[in-house]
């Protein structure tokens, strides 16, 4: 009876139920409050082995160093956590012929705030691990500089390629030698920068493609670097094969030579680089004379009064026979006696200079026997701020299309251990990987006055009518430029190059498959719809081949 009313009984429950439950309570923050603390601790510990792992791995330093190095920073990065007590850590270090691994572990004893959980503490232990590539590098950056990358594309680029230069020139190191190239292209490539040698030119007119944009006069066929020479001598004062007369873009070679790494030699006229030389184009009668432009239909590089020089000449005394001296202007210079200043004075004062027009969108259009060549190639250097300078002054070049084997053969010969550019270590060097990245905007194609006899605008075949581009149609010959810059890739491959490809604003079904089958690895192929986002692209592709990698 007395036990049943104890049962049934309310008053003082409360304390009897908080003194039967407390223990539980207790226990239940106890084990939550350690439970966080041992947590943290991992994490804190963790954290600390990470950074001195990261901090540990400059490749340039001596294994005594590289653990001291380790050491210093695991203690730094314990410090003010009170939680660990006799933390320890030990580092072991993997050298390989074309990486380094690190593999660190700590242990520590966690400080617990009821020991009679865990005992008086728990020991935990953590590991990290990461893998840096210490190859040297060599990196060329071959970067469409066309029309058509006018505007946010081409502010994009540069700042994108100034990125990717900070991050390559930050994995340097006094054992790591890291050196870049920039290739700029539009139809053409400029090599008349920093290593040019004149050995590389075909300086006499021997090559069998030099000159043939031009009549042949009395059996002779005009030397493009000999117009311009003579137009210096004549008074045209932005001429000089070393000045603004010739730029230093060249054109495609001869034959199979036109995508390979064949070094030039004099002795094979074919394998030398025929200046780059636009012929002044006919007056267009679908626009008033002194018009510039960068029309699909209509001659574009008219940079003489037809008219107004063949009355001139024909008062001097030189008879033309009523040929439009746009066509003969060359010849006529080359073919006059050097004794005759006064004729060539009359000549050369009716020759336009080759300049830069800025049209009504802001886009430069050059005229003269430059049109569209770009800023100079800046062979493998080691001198980022070198890069960093001819990066900022890249811009858009309108005219003759959009030619990217052309530029992947530049940066092909750039790689290559032979000349023209002999500072690329030898094909397949073990330590030493080569790296392309490829950015264009648009297809190949074969631009400009494809209702006119030439049938477009010159570019560094000549030409579409004089038939180097394997057809004198635009859409078949901008497909075999698709098949030569396969053909260029293939060969950086085979040679062991690393090959990353961009198209921006341009993932065209044909791009993709031809981008796609020329990077290393499909996953090496990047479409970039915004242009904003082409410095994140650059930085994640510099991080794949340059950067140490966490790995667990």
């Amino acid at each position: 009876m007395l036990l049943d009313k104890f049962w049934r009984s309310k008053s003082g429950n409360f304390t009897l139920v908080l003194a039967l439950g407390l223990p539980v309570i207790l226990t239940a923050v106890a084990f939550a409050t350690d439970v966080s603390t041992l947590m943290r601790a991992k994490s804190n510990l963790q954290n600390a082995l990470d950074s001195a792992n990261l901090a540990s791995s400059h490749l340039g330093d001596l294994d005594i160093t590289r653990n001291d190095a380790f050491n210093r920073y695991f203690q730094a990065n314990i410090v003010g956590h009170g939680e660990l007590g006799n933390a320890q850590a030990t580092l072991t270090v993997d050298k390989g012929v074309n990486f380094v691994k690190t593999k660190a572990v700590a242990s520590a004893d966690v400080n617990l705030n009821f020991a009679f959980l865990f005992g008086d503490s728990k020991r935990i232990v953590v590991d990290a691990s990461a893998v840096e590539s210490n190859n040297q590098l060599e990196v060329v950056l071959v970067l469409d500089n066309t029309g058509s990358m006018a505007g946010a594309r081409m502010t994009a680029l540069r700042t994108a390629t100034k990125s990717l230069l900070d991050t390559v020139e930050a994995a340097k190191s006094p054992t790591r030698k890291i050196r870049a190239s920039l290739v700029p292209f539009v139809t053409a490539v400029n090599v008349n920068g920093d290593g040019f040698d004149p050995s590389w030119i075909d300086m006499d007119g021997k090559s069998s493609t030099n000159g043939v944009n031009f009549p042949v006069i009395d059996g002779k066929r005009p030397n493009h670097m000999a117009l311009f020479k003579q137009l210096k001598k004549t008074g045209w004062t932005d001429a000089g094969w070393n000045g603004t007369g010739w730029k230093g873009c060249v054109e495609a070679r001869p034959g199979a030579y036109n995508i390979s790494d064949t070094p030039p030699d004099t002795a094979k006229p074919e394998t030398l680089f025929v200046p780059y030389f636009a012929p002044d184009d006919p007056e267009d009668a679908q626009k008033p004379s002194g018009s510039y432009g960068n029309s699909d239909k209509y001659y574009n590089n008219s940079y003489l009064n037809d008219v107004s020089d063949k009355t001139r000449l024909a008062q001097s005394g030189i008879n033309i026979l009523g040929i439009d001296l746009s066509n003969l202007l060359g010849n006529l210079i080359d073919l006059l006696s050097p004794d005759d200043r006064a004729a060539r004075e009359k000549i050369a004062k009716y020759v336009a200079p080759a300049k830069e027009l800025i049209t009504e969108t802001g886009s430069p259009i050059t005229i003269g026997p430059n049109r569209a060549c770009p800023t100079p190639v800046v062979p493998l250097t080691d001198d980022f701020d070198k890069l960093r300078k001819a990066a900022s002054r890249m811009t858009e070049w309108n005219g003759s299309g959009t030619n990217v084997s052309e530029g992947l053969s530049w940066g092909m010969r750039v790689l290559s251990p032979a000349a023209p550019y002999t500072d690329g270590a030898p094909w397949k060097t073990p330590g030493i990987s080569k790296i392309v990245l490829l950015l264009t905007d648009g297809e190949n194609v074969v631009y400009g006055a494809s209702q006119q006899p030439t049938k477009s605008d010159y570019t560094s075949y000549g030409y579409l009518a004089g038939g180097r581009f394997g057809s004198d149609n635009q859409t078949t010959a901008a497909r075999n430029v698709d098949g030569w810059t396969k053909s260029v890739c293939t060969q950086l491959k085979d040679q062991g190059v690393q090959i990353y490809t961009m198209v921006l604003q341009s993932d065209t079904a044909a791009n993709r498959a031809l981008y796609s089958a020329c990077a290393s690895d499909p996953s090496g192929y990047y479409a970039v719809n915004d242009p904003t986002k082409l410095p994140d692209v650059f930085q994640q592709i510099a991080n794949k081949f340059s950067k140490l990698q966490l790995t667990n």
